[in-house]
């Protein structure tokens, strides 16, 4: 079912921003104690959530939501 899915598509978001919104503070928290191999690691991680982000964005935008 295409509203389905346009529902998980949207659910998973959610948790994608509160995982980019945490782990954005903890990189600058990390960043302000100059743990700069924590920073890195974090913002790694920061960069991979960002990037599922933008790939489930655009599965919603080429098919998820237009079929709902």
């Amino acid at each position: 079912d295409e509203a389905l899915d346009a529902a998980l598509i949207s659910a998973a978001q959610k948790v994608e921003h509160y995982e980019i919104a945490s782990y954005g503070c903890l990189v600058t928290y990390a960043t302000l104690m100059e743990h700069e191999e924590a920073r890195d690691l974090l913002q790694m991680t920061l960069d991979q959530e960002k990037e599922t982000d933008s790939k489930l964005t655009e599965i919603a935008m080429s098919e998820a939501n237009i079929s709902a």
